[in-house]
């Protein structure tokens, strides 16, 4: 009878290993098909300064991924489902319209700053090199905070930012690991390749999705009343 048990509880760790192991092929899937309007840009376009404007602008495509990513991840953690697609799209449909919101602005700024960084020498400004790095850093931050905030709890656009910074400020921690992930991100970007990151966003997403479930859970707490109330 204990073999039995055993055999049982062995398929049924199985089925969840295969179930998880589907779930991160076809997220980071949809990522990559969502997502292939930049890496398209990306190929296409020449590795000169004058294109940073173009090579900014079509992450645009990026956000809604991610932010769609996000919300399947949660929804799979709260209620786990066999359909990854359905997650993924109904994600991607809520938070369309918030990342974009979110997007445009930030990716402004990193603009102004990458141009900033790339022409400081004829600009004169190359000793602040380091100091528009911290902030490309601290909006970067910012964004994926927002992101993942927006993807999870239903606040104004102005509410989301100010959330973001005041958590950013006030969990150095969840601050770090987020930065972390950043540079991670970059890392295999410039010593694997420019789309490496690509095979492996279901993985990034998820890792992100579980560093900041203790944010949300506290902004729910501190600031999203108690419908019982």
């Amino acid at each position: 009878m204990s073999v039995q048990h055993v055999t049982r509880d062995d398929r049924g760790t199985l089925e969840r290993v295969t179930q998880a192991l589907y779930w991160f092929v076809v997220i980071d899937v949809l990522l990559v098909v969502t997502s292939a309007p930049t890496v398209v840009t990306w190929m296409l376009l020449a590795r000169d300064a004058s294109n940073i404007p173009l090579y900014t602008a079509s992450l645009l495509f990026i956000l809604p991924a991610v932010a769609a990513a996000f919300w399947a991840w949660r929804a799979w953690t709260e209620d786990p489902d066999p359909v990854p697609l359905a997650r993924f799209l109904r994600g991607y449909r809520l938070n369309l319209v918030d990342s974009l919101k979110i997007g445009v602005p930030g990716l402004v700024v990193l603009t102004v700053l990458a141009t900033n960084i790339t022409y400081g020498e004829v600009a004169g400004t190359s000793a602040l090199n380091i100091a528009f790095l911290l902030i490309a850093a601290m909006v970067a931050a910012v964004m994926m905070r927002s992101l993942s905030l927006a993807s999870a709890l239903s606040f104004r656009f102005v509410d989301i930012l100010r959330l973001s910074v005041f958590t950013l400020l006030t969990m150095p921690l969840r601050t770090l690991a987020l930065l972390s992930i950043g540079v991670l991100v970059a890392g295999i970007s410039l010593f694997v390749g420019d789309y490496a990151f690509l095979f492996l966003a279901s993985v990034l997403t998820f890792i992100v999705c579980r560093s900041e479930q203790p944010v949300i859970a506290r902004i729910r707490e501190q600031f999203v009343a108690d419908p019982e109330d």
